[in-house]
């Protein structure tokens, strides 16, 4: 079971490689014999909520290169929704919805890549997807550190440093802007810094600061 301040103690891939997990099943390992009503066995297999710390060569050993390169940073396996508008794809931002917050009514850890709550209030940011996933599978987002982030066609300003967030009424779903003067509504829309200069429709990298908003240890 989830072991640790932060992290499982026990890890689990169903791939090889973390941009590569889409679980059909989660965990992506279906128990069967077990008694009826008997538990999972939690210790060999993730389970929605987990989250693993990876130092940049760790990262760089579980990316499938046909895909991208994943850094050092909190990673956080979660259940997709099953009929999105936007499919999860790399790159493109996660969200929470109110009811599946950590804390919230059902703890279910899905995600969406439909902005929540709205795409006015894109606030409710879990991470950002490291790979598709199949829309109702489970796989793993990025929820600190360095991250690989799609940005909008059309960006406020494009500059190393600057402030990235998500952008309001986005053209491209699910995307990033820079730049956003910092006031007390667009700071609920921060997820990080950019490394770079960002550029309009184009996976760059940015520093996730704003912290891992998720409850399970």
């Amino acid at each position: 079971m989830a072991g640790g301040m932060l992290t499982k103690q026990n890890d689990f891939l169903s791939f090889k490689y973390l941009n590569d997990v889409n679980d059909t099943v989660a965990g992506g390992v279906p128990v069967s014999g077990l008694p009826s009503g008997a538990p999972q066995p939690f210790s060999s297999q993730s389970i929605p909520g987990d989250r693993i710390v990876l130092d940049d060569a760790t990262a760089a050993a579980l990316s499938d290169p046909a895909i991208g390169t994943l850094f050092g940073g909190v990673y956080m396996y979660v259940g997709t929704l099953a009929a999105p508008t936007q499919a999860p794809v790399r790159g493109r931002i996660a969200f929470w919805r109110s009811n599946e917050l950590p804390g919230g009514a059902t703890q279910a850890y899905t995600c969406t890549s439909d902005a929540n709550p709205t795409t006015a209030i894109p606030s409710y940011i879990a991470g950002v997807f490291i790979n598709a996933v199949t829309s109702g599978n489970w796989g793993w987002i990025q929820v600190a550190g360095t991250a690989s982030v799609a940005f909008d066609s059309a960006l406020t300003a494009s500059a190393q440093g600057i402030p990235v967030s998500a952008k309001v009424s986005a053209s491209l779903a699910s995307t990033a802007d820079a730049g956003v003067a910092l006031t007390i509504t667009t700071l609920a829309f921060q997820l990080g810094v950019a490394i770079g200069s960002p550029i309009s429709s184009t996976i760059s990298s940015v520093i996730i600061t704003r912290g891992t908003f998720c409850g399970r240890i």
